[in-house]
């Protein structure tokens, strides 16, 4: 490869990268013209706060009331997935430092706190999508409440300010490959 090849390949992923930043500002910007809704906000505020995680021991212990043959591989399916979900998800966080969007563009309200002021990517939504991704595997019935679930989990954290669209589908994805991981450990 010559050095005009790898300097053209070079400005082609920069003008991309640019592209894909300027798609994310611009959805967050779309997004956050909707907030301001008093019951649009506290519904959204509610569903990001169920995407702390509060509510996923809570749905582990009424599985296993419900189904205990299944609970013995539940549980520690789910926990492994989160600790390498976590892992992976705190070592992106240090290592890109996206700026959150309410603190990074001028407009973006933030509408609840955060832990920090990283973005990338969105632990809500990884958490979330693994739960998903572990519950649909042992009940396929719960697929679509469950990824919708993630889904409006995902949305209301752009919708709070806290992250971009781009950092919700990382976090998604990544949610998804760690339970995929701990499924694939267990099972």
């Amino acid at each position: 490869m010559s050095m005009q090849d790898a300097m053209q390949k070079n400005t082609l992923l920069k003008r991309l990268i640019h592209q894909l930043r300027m798609w994310d500002v611009s959805m967050c910007r779309f997004i956050s013209k909707w907030n301001g809704k008093r019951p649009i906000d506290a519904f959204m505020y509610g569903v990001s706060h169920f995407g702390y995680g509060y509510a996923y021991p809570v749905i582990c212990i009424l599985i296993s009331t419900l189904d205990w043959a299944n609970t013995r591989l539940l549980i520690p399916v789910g926990l492994s997935s989160f600790a390498i979900e976590h892992t992976a998800q705190r070592l992106m966080k240090r290592a890109f430092k996206r700026i959150r969007p309410c603190i990074a563009v001028p407009g973006i309200k933030n509408l609840m706190p955060t832990w920090d002021e990283f973005s990338f990517p969105s632990g809500h939504a990884a958490g979330a999508f693994l739960m998903a991704t572990v519950l649909n595997h042992f009940y396929p019935v719960l697929m679509i409440p469950c990824y919708a679930a993630a889904t409006v989990i995902g949305l209301s954290r752009v919708y709070n300010g806290a992250h971009y669209p781009s950092d919700v589908m990382a976090g998604s994805f990544l949610g998804f490959c760690s339970a995929r991981l701990g499924i694939i450990l267990f099972i």
